[in-house]
């Protein structure tokens, strides 16, 4: 019995702080999730940006051509 008596510490320590552990990585899933989100959200910005700047030279350059 006294070799199980140096391992209660440990888990009692390992079963505290399960809770925690168990927040801290969804909290880093989350930020994780949420830094995607934000990535995809500038590139799709910037795929937005530059097809309005094609439009926009195209338009100009029927205009152009036109003679207009």
């Amino acid at each position: 019995m006294a070799a199980l008596d140096g391992l209660a510490p440990v888990t009692a320590l390992t079963i505290g702080e399960a809770p925690s552990a168990a927040m801290a990585m969804t909290y880093l899933a989350m930020a994780n999730s949420i830094g995607h989100a934000m990535e995809n959200a500038v590139a799709a910005q910037q795929r937005g940006q530059l097809m309005a700047e094609a439009a926009t030279f195209q338009v100009l350059a029927m205009v152009l051509k036109s003679g207009a």
